[in-house]
């Protein structure tokens, strides 16, 4: 069984939460003694708090730094590509 407390700060990983939920990567940002402060990555980042002891029903994969920016970076292209659209709409 894996928990939150598996998920190590500095890394990126790819999980899914619960057997229907969507597959999302996180980064552990900080820790206390019974907490996890996680940033979820995607169309929008999102932070949020988990107990050390709750149950991930998946680590799919654990990514560097390098394949994490990468997969970041077609978001930030996605927006680039949407603010073009909004200013030729605009005109």
């Amino acid at each position: 069984m894996t928990t939150y407390s598996d998920l190590q700060p500095g890394k990126f990983y790819l999980i899914r939460e619960d057997v229907t939920a969507d597959i999302e990567m996180v980064a552990v940002l900080a820790l206390t003694d019974k907490c996890l402060l996680l940033r979820s990555f995607g169309q929008e980042e999102m932070d949020f708090w988990k107990l050390r002891k709750d149950i991930i029903h998946e680590v799919i994969e654990e990514l560097d730094y390098e394949s994490a920016s990468a997969i970041l970076a077609l978001y930030d292209q996605e927006g680039d590509d949407y603010d073009d659209e909004d200013e030729e709409d605009e005109v």
